[in-house]
């Protein structure tokens, strides 16, 4: 079964997301994931003998739970999820003190650094 994603909401506090997805028989879930994979407006959830695949490519996801979609709901977290990325105008760097658990931010607002370039950076530091 194909699931196309209607919406998405990062959550910074537990590196987590939200996805919105709807077949074509117009039955929505919220999927709460978790992943190196940001699933995003109009793509193509799919399942296969392999895992998940994206616009028919495997991803990293992994669907943590499913439950039907409710509007409230779904507005109480689009509310009470602080990430500026949600805001789908908001196009500026996302402040160095908001405490995010995404290695890589699932909007592009945050400076990538890779892990092993985290440990160099620590090691200078402290020699310093």
């Amino acid at each position: 079964m194909d699931w196309t994603i209607i919406d998405s909401l990062a959550n910074p506090d537990t590196g987590t997301y939200f996805a919105l997805a709807q077949t074509s028989r117009n039955l929505k879930l919220i999927l709460w994931c978790q992943g190196d994979y940001f699933l995003r407006e109009n793509n193509v959830l799919s399942t296969g003998a392999a895992g998940l695949y994206v616009d028919g490519r495997l991803r990293n996801v992994a669907v943590m739970h499913a439950a039907p979609f409710n509007p409230q709901l779904w507005q109480a977290m689009v509310r009470n999820t602080q990430c500026p990325g949600n805001d789908k105008s908001c196009t500026t760097c996302c402040p160095e003190e908001r405490t995010c658990l995404f290695t890589l931010c699932p909007y592009g607002m945050r400076k990538y650094i890779p892990v092993a370039m985290q440990a160099e950076q620590l090691y200078v530091r402290q020699v310093s």
